[in-house]
């Protein structure tokens, strides 16, 4: 990063919200038309920030029921109508003006359900139905097909009673979605700079005594302190000792931290702009490392490095995980996978997945090992990696003794995107070493 995170008038920075938005709304647009879409209903709450709606808190993630509709080639979509004029959303947001004029999009119930009367809600789809017909009607693509991202039976029966052709529309959001801008990049590298400040405090308290909790919220305030606007979940992926060999990823608990143990965190869905990020680190707490400890943080390294290299433009997935494959053909590797239940190193919890904002972003990702680990065939067809597509890359190492994992695994991460040439990481937090924390001296 050559500039601070936010945009000012005294220098060109590199994130420019308004320009982003607009990118972001007719690249939308684009897509629609691609695929012959007269509209789309959209449900997702990522996908709302994507066209430049915000409700201003996460719980609306976790509250489905409040929908825009998005008609090609018709500017930003029409949203909830706010029943208290003025309404604050025009306020803030200048470029939704005129478009605050859905009366059906209703939180939760609308998703949800209603206990005790279920018929209720087949009425009220039936007025949701009938108010999106209206608007199709309005601009000349009531007769194309409607797109919708999320939804209840109830919603589909009542569109083909109102005679709207609604469709599956997933993959055009998600298509929209996948290929980042130059200001969406400069977000997710922002998000990881916020983040490696965190990674830095978890160190620095991290010593036998203090609990896995305790260390979510140290996390959590370096977080806030530096401007970090949600944090997804809320909780990290936070597992020691015994738990950093089987359990990751898995919420933090209130176990207590003991000298020598291995300390796995996630500090995952951290939120700038919108942006996220996935970053694994692995500490050993309170002792020096032992050999099988640094033996396991090695080999998870390895094939770290070694995923990242596999990633290029003009390949598939399938192909960058054949690659990846290809490098770890070696005795204990992640190349050589040892058929369950034989003892050996396995490489579960390994792959890339697509990171924008959600942290797991619509588009291709490229498969680890638990598939051909277990016998399993891939199915899901192939797709082609694209400049400017951004990936979490995390490598898990574990191993399995033939009758119980060892209490010492490992799990690396970081974010980063496709490039001409290759893959540009966007975090700098160290990784090459085995970091020990909460031991007095060095060694």
């Amino acid at each position: 990063m050559t500039f601070g995170p936010y945009a000012v008038d005294y220098e060109q920075r590199a994130y420019n919200p308004d320009r982003m938005r607009k990118y972001r709304l007719e690249r939308a647009h684009a897509t629609l038309n691609k695929y012959g879409f007269g509209a789309m209903v959209v449900f997702n709450y990522d996908t709302w920030r994507y066209l430049g709606y915000y409700t201003l808190h996460n719980y609306a993630r976790r509250r489905p029921g409040n929908f825009l509709l998005l008609i090609k080639d018709d500017g930003y979509p029409y949203a909830t109508a706010d029943p208290l004029p003025p309404t604050w959303e025009e306020e803030l947001m200048p470029w939704y003006k005129g478009k605050m004029k859905l009366k059906t999009s209703r939180s939760m119930t609308i998703q949800q359900g209603y206990p005790g009367h279920p018929d209720y809600m087949v009425g009220h789809w039936d007025k949701v139905a009938a108010e999106i017909k209206g608007l199709l009607e309005e601009h000349g693509v009531a007769n194309l097909p409607c797109g919708v991202d999320m939804t209840s039976a109830h919603m589909i029966k009542a569109c083909e009673r109102a005679g709207i052709n609604i469709v599956d529309g997933n993959h055009v959001m998600a298509e929209a979605r996948m290929i980042k801008t130059q200001d969406e990049i400069e977000c997710l590298r922002t998000a990881g700079a916020i983040t490696e400040s965190a990674h830095w405090e978890v160190c620095k308290a991290l010593r036998p005594g203090v609990t896995e909790w305790q260390m979510a919220g140290v996390a959590a305030k370096a977080l806030f302190d530096l401007g970090a606007e949600e944090l997804e979940g809320p909780s990290f992926v936070i597992c020691s000792g015994e738990r950093s060999g089987h359990s990751v990823p898995a919420m933090p608990t209130d176990r207590i931290i003991r000298p020598g143990d291995m300390f796995v965190i996630d500090i995952n869905g951290v939120s700038f702009q919108g942006y996220r990020t996935c970053f694994y680190r692995t500490f050993v707490v309170g002792d020096k490392p032992t050999e099988f400890q640094k033996d396991m943080y090695q080999s998870a390294l390895e094939g770290q490095l070694a995923l990242t290299e596999s990633i290029k433009p003009g390949i598939t997935n399938h192909e960058a995980q054949e690659n990846w494959l290809a490098k770890g053909k070696k005795p204990g590797g992640w190349g050589s996978i040892p058929k369950w239940p034989a003892p050996g190193k396995y490489y579960f919890g390994t792959a890339c997945h697509q990171i924008g904002l959600c942290s797991g972003d619509p588009g291709p990702i490229i498969a680890g090992t638990v598939g051909e680990m277990l016998g399993a065939t891939r199915d899901e067809p192939p797709l082609m990696l694209e400049k400017n597509m951004c990936f979490a890359n995390e490598t898990g190492c574990f191993y399995w003794d033939g009758k119980k994992w060892a209490r010492d695994g490992v799990k690396l991460e970081y974010c980063g995107v496709i490039t001409d040439d290759g893959f540009e990481v966007f975090y700098r937090f160290p990784i090459k070493d085995l970091i020990a924390c909460g031991l007095p001296g060095t060694y």
